[in-house]
């Protein structure tokens, strides 16, 4: 992700000047907040918990809420006698293919049978990016430097403009665009 010292480089400030280092650790965190909320995709690497009131029918799909989602971590359900059970993740199918990844039961395999109560299922994923994009890391970049600059909501008595080709150029290959 975007380091102090990366964010003080691009900032142009002295390495060994730490006054404003909660300022630049708030910015940086935000920038990546306000990337993820815009693309609808995690860039910081988190562990990602999903509860369910059950599996879905037979072997259908699970679509998972994060994307990208690097690896499944754990999935427990209560059985029907109400013991909490683990399923063994490699015996799971996970499709990264689509938008939002998909979690199946292998081929030739069924979800097991849980409790008929809610919060049954509890998926747990790592996800967002082992190495951030390029484009992103130059994206959050903009976005500390122009927060950096501009610490007030309104600037007045001057002229401004987007940058071309900034932020949301940089971050739209990344952008999921919600329906409904």
């Amino acid at each position: 992700m975007i380091t102090l010292a990366d964010a003080k480089a691009h900032l142009r400030l002295d390495a060994d000047d730490t006054s404003e280092e909660t300022l630049i650790q708030a910015l940086i965190d935000a920038a990546v907040r306000y990337a993820e909320n815009h693309t609808q995709s995690r860039f910081a690497k988190a562990s990602k918990i999903q509860v369910l009131d059950g599996f879905p029918a037979k072997d259908a799909a699970i679509e998972l809420p994060w994307s990208p989602v690097i690896a499944i971590d754990s999935l427990d359900y209560i059985d029907p006698a109400g013991v909490s059970q683990a399923m063994d993740v490699s015996t799971l199918r996970l499709d990264t293919r689509p938008i939002m990844p998909r979690l199946s039961p292998q081929y030739g395999s069924d979800w097991p049978v849980t409790i008929a109560e809610p919060e049954s299922v509890t998926i747990t994923a790592t996800v967002g990016y082992d190495t951030l994009p390029a484009d992103v890391r130059l994206a959050l970049l903009l976005l500390i430097g122009h927060w950096y600059e501009n610490r007030e909501q309104v600037v007045v008595g001057t002229t401004s403009s987007e940058v071309p080709l900034g932020v949301g150029s940089l971050l739209a290959p990344y952008r999921i665009h919600a329906v409904g």
